[in-house]
Protein backbone atom coordinates (compact mmCIF):
# COMPACT_ATOMS: atom_id res chain seq x y z
CA UNK A 1 0.00 0.00 0.00
CA UNK A 2 2.85 2.45 0.73
CA UNK A 3 4.18 2.34 -2.86
CA UNK A 4 0.68 3.18 -4.10
CA UNK A 5 0.23 5.99 -1.58
CA UNK A 6 3.64 7.57 -2.09
CA UNK A 7 3.46 7.03 -5.85
CA UNK A 8 0.16 8.86 -6.23
CA UNK A 9 1.28 11.57 -3.78
CA UNK A 10 4.51 12.24 -5.70
CA UNK A 11 2.70 12.23 -9.05
CA UNK A 12 0.13 14.78 -7.86
CA UNK A 13 2.62 17.01 -6.05
CA UNK A 14 5.11 16.84 -8.93
CA UNK A 15 2.52 17.95 -11.48
CA UNK A 16 1.28 20.76 -9.23
CA UNK A 17 4.81 22.01 -8.50
CA UNK A 18 5.77 22.05 -12.18
CA UNK A 19 2.49 23.55 -13.38
CA UNK A 20 1.99 26.10 -10.59
CA UNK A 21 5.53 26.89 -9.45
CA UNK A 22 4.84 30.64 -9.70
CA UNK A 23 2.30 30.33 -6.88
CA UNK A 24 4.13 27.63 -4.91
CA UNK A 25 7.41 29.54 -4.62
CA UNK A 26 5.96 32.48 -2.63
CA UNK A 27 4.24 30.01 -0.31
CA UNK A 28 7.58 28.35 0.41
CA UNK A 29 9.10 31.79 1.13
CA UNK A 30 6.30 32.49 3.59
CA UNK A 31 6.86 29.08 5.17
CA UNK A 32 10.54 29.84 5.76
CA UNK A 33 9.60 33.01 7.65
CA UNK A 34 7.29 31.14 10.04
CA UNK A 35 9.50 29.30 12.57
CA UNK A 36 6.53 27.66 14.31
CA UNK A 37 5.29 26.14 11.07
CA UNK A 38 8.80 24.98 10.11
CA UNK A 39 9.05 23.30 13.53
CA UNK A 40 5.72 21.48 13.11
CA UNK A 41 6.65 20.38 9.58
CA UNK A 42 10.05 19.22 10.85
CA UNK A 43 8.44 17.15 13.60
CA UNK A 44 5.99 15.59 11.12
CA UNK A 45 8.81 14.80 8.67
CA UNK A 46 10.91 13.29 11.45
CA UNK A 47 8.02 11.06 12.54
CA UNK A 48 7.19 9.98 8.98
CA UNK A 49 10.86 9.42 8.17
CA UNK A 50 11.41 7.28 11.26
CA UNK A 51 8.28 5.23 10.51
CA UNK A 52 9.38 4.59 6.93
CA UNK A 53 13.03 3.84 7.78
CA UNK A 54 12.04 1.41 10.53
CA UNK A 55 9.64 -0.33 8.14
CA UNK A 56 11.94 -0.24 5.07
CA UNK A 57 15.49 -0.21 6.52
CA UNK A 58 17.48 -1.24 3.43
CA UNK A 59 18.28 1.14 0.58
CA UNK A 60 18.55 -0.74 -2.72
CA UNK A 61 17.55 -0.52 -6.38
CA UNK A 62 14.03 -1.75 -5.72
CA UNK A 63 10.66 -0.34 -4.71
CA UNK A 64 11.48 -1.01 -1.06
CA UNK A 65 14.86 0.66 -1.48
CA UNK A 66 13.27 3.71 -3.09
CA UNK A 67 10.86 4.01 -0.19
CA UNK A 68 13.77 3.66 2.25
CA UNK A 69 15.63 6.53 0.54
CA UNK A 70 12.49 8.68 0.76
CA UNK A 71 12.27 7.85 4.46
CA UNK A 72 15.89 8.83 5.04
CA UNK A 73 15.35 12.10 3.17
CA UNK A 74 12.35 12.90 5.35
CA UNK A 75 14.25 11.99 8.51
CA UNK A 76 17.27 14.14 7.64
CA UNK A 77 15.18 17.13 6.54
CA UNK A 78 13.04 16.85 9.68
CA UNK A 79 16.17 16.86 11.84
CA UNK A 80 17.52 19.89 9.99
CA UNK A 81 14.26 21.77 10.48
CA UNK A 82 14.06 21.11 14.21
CA UNK A 83 17.77 21.18 15.15
CA UNK A 84 19.31 24.04 13.18
CA UNK A 85 18.86 27.68 14.14
CA UNK A 86 15.98 29.45 12.39
CA UNK A 87 18.35 31.65 10.36
CA UNK A 88 20.18 28.61 8.93
CA UNK A 89 16.91 26.92 7.99
CA UNK A 90 15.71 30.11 6.30
CA UNK A 91 18.94 30.35 4.28
CA UNK A 92 18.67 26.70 3.25
CA UNK A 93 15.04 27.07 2.14
CA UNK A 94 15.88 30.29 0.30
CA UNK A 95 18.75 28.60 -1.57
CA UNK A 96 16.38 25.91 -2.89
CA UNK A 97 13.43 28.22 -3.54
CA UNK A 98 14.38 28.83 -7.18
CA UNK A 99 12.56 28.00 -10.39
CA UNK A 100 15.24 25.52 -11.54
CA UNK A 101 14.88 23.48 -8.36
CA UNK A 102 11.10 23.43 -8.67
CA UNK A 103 11.20 22.20 -12.25
CA UNK A 104 13.85 19.52 -11.64
CA UNK A 105 12.33 18.50 -8.30
CA UNK A 106 8.84 18.36 -9.78
CA UNK A 107 10.00 16.23 -12.70
CA UNK A 108 11.91 13.93 -10.35
CA UNK A 109 8.78 13.60 -8.20
CA UNK A 110 6.73 12.69 -11.29
CA UNK A 111 9.24 10.01 -12.33
CA UNK A 112 9.51 8.58 -8.80
CA UNK A 113 5.75 8.72 -8.42
CA UNK A 114 5.16 6.90 -11.70
CA UNK A 115 7.67 4.23 -10.69
CA UNK A 116 6.19 3.70 -7.23
CA UNK A 117 2.56 3.85 -8.37
CA UNK A 118 3.24 1.53 -11.30
CA UNK A 119 4.97 -1.00 -9.07
CA UNK A 120 2.40 -0.59 -6.31
CA UNK A 121 -0.54 -1.18 -8.64
CA UNK A 122 1.22 -4.11 -10.33
CA UNK A 123 1.79 -2.44 -13.70
CA UNK A 124 5.37 -3.70 -13.83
Amino acid sequence: MLPQLLGLYFLIVGVVVVARRASVMPAISALAANRSLVLVIGLAELLAGLAIVLTYPTASFSVEGTISVIGWMLLVEGLIYIALPARSVQKMIKSFNKQEWFVSGGLLAIVAGAYLAGAGFGMF
